[in-house]
C-alpha cells in the first residue's frame, strides 16, 4: 500500500509538472511568434544596410576624364581655392594638381577636396605656394658670384712666399 501511495504521488507530481510546461510554453508562443515577425521585418533593412556598406567598401572605378571633370568642380567650388591657380591632369585614378595657392594651408586644402572626389585612388600635389615662388624668382635674379677668383685665392695661399 504505501508503494501504491507513493507512485500515485510521483505520478501526480509529474503531471502536474507537465502541466506546468504546457502553461509556459502556451504563454512563451505568442511572444515567439511576435519576436519572430519582428525579425522577419528587420531582415529587408538588415539587407539594405548589409548592400550599403557592400557598396561603400567596394572601390569606384572612374574614368580619368570623369574624374578631372569632378576634381575641379571641388576644387572651384571651394571658397578658398577660388583664385588659385590650379591645373589636374588624371592618370589612371592618380590626380596630380600643379600650379600656385597663396600658402601651405591652401595645398592641404587642395589635396583633401581632391580625394574627395569618388574614384581618386591618390593625390600628387605638385602645388606651389607664392612664398616659394617669391624665392625662387630671387634666388634666380640675384647675380650668382663666379667661382674662379675662389681658386685664384687659394691658389695665392697655397704657393709659398719668397723674399
Amino acid at each position: 500500500m504505501k508503494k501504491l501511495t507513493s507512485t500515485l504521488t510521483i505520478i501526480l507530481l509529474l503531471v502536474t509538472f507537465a502541466f506546468a510546461q504546457d502553461k509556459k510554453a502556451e504563454k512563451a508562443a505568442p511572444a515567439k511568434a511576435e519576436k519572430a515577425a519582428a525579425v522577419e521585418k528587420a531582415a529587408p533593412a538588415k539587407a539594405e544596410k548589409a548592400a550599403a556598406k557592400a557598396e561603400k567598401a567596394a572601390p569606384v572605378v572612374v574614368d580619368d576624364a570623369t574624374l578631372t571633370t569632378g576634381v575641379k568642380e571641388k576644387l572651384g567650388k571651394t571658397p578658398s581655392l577660388k583664385d588659385a591657380a590650379i591645373s589636374v591632369a588624371v592618370k589612371d585614378g592618380v590626380v596630380t594638381l600643379t600650379g600656385k595657392v597663396k600658402n601651405g594651408g591652401l595645398k592641404g586644402v587642395a589635396t583633401n577636396v581632391s580625394k574627395s572626389v569618388k574614384g581618386v585612388k591618390k593625390v600628387d600635389n605638385q602645388l606651389t605656394t607664392e612664398a616659394a615662388a617669391k624665392k625662387e624668382a630671387a634666388k634666380e635674379a640675384a647675380p650668382k658670384k663666379e667661382a674662379a677668383p675662389k681658386k685664384e685665392a687659394a691658389k695665392k695661399e697655397a704657393t709659398p712666399k719668397t723674399k
